[in-house]
């Protein structure tokens, strides 16, 4: 499990006036909450949180808060960022206990070459994340599913998923994960693809 320590400060001014007047100072606002408990307010550098993602790659890695002393091991649940520059506005931080299980969403990484793709169809992801229960020490970076032996037509659901070290995966239905279709579907998804992709640039 991936883990960073960051620096931030305490601050009793809440509301988008005093966030306003952080963000001036080239500071992020940010929350840490924790079920039960009241929140605390706090200010970090917005850069050094971006570059330990960056660097991690891994949206579910751990972050250490130093705060006035005391120290909040977190993980980022909520991010706004302007839709315009893609800086970030605020953080929701959520303290995590060592010994107690969180519901994560983690993604999906297919591995192998699949024998249909090599036939000439395509590999297609139905499911790009799956919510997955551990302990903080214990979250995946992603959920390895190996393809090899999916022919045209074949479809992995969740239930033949194996479950990293130390997890278990959350499904409310055995749902289908991965498929392999042919080479009219193939040349179907990549018309999709393209369909979508001015879409997902633009953001909404």
């Amino acid at each position: 499990m991936s883990s960073v320590s960051l620096n931030a400060a305490s601050r009793t001014d809440i509301g988008k006036g005093a966030a306003r007047k952080i963000r001036a100072q080239g500071l992020l606002p940010a929350v840490i909450y924790r079920a039960g408990q009241p929140a605390t307010s706090v200010s970090l550098d917005p850069n050094e949180l971006e570059t330990a993602f960056r660097r991690s790659g891994n949206r579910n890695t751990l972050v250490t808060l130093g705060v006035d002393g005391k120290s909040y091991t977190c993980l980022v649940k909520v991010t706004q960022r302007d839709p315009v520059t893609a800086n970030l506005l605020h953080v929701d931080f959520y303290e995590v206990d060592d010994n107690e299980e969180v519901v994560v969403r983690v993604p999906v990484n297919p591995t192998g070459r699949a024998a249909g793709v090599t036939a000439g169809g395509k590999l297609r992801l139905i499911r790009r994340d799956l919510d997955v229960r551990c302990k903080p020490a214990s979250i995946p970076a992603t959920v390895d599913v190996d393809v090899t032996s999916l022919n045209v037509g074949d479809i992995i659901r969740v239930s033949a998923v194996p479950a990293p070290e130390g997890t278990e995966i959350v499904a409310p239905n055995d749902f289908n994960i991965l498929t392999v279709v042919g080479k009219r579907g193939a040349v179907e998804l990549e018309a999709e693809e393209e369909a979508e992709a001015p879409a997902e640039e633009g953001g909404e």
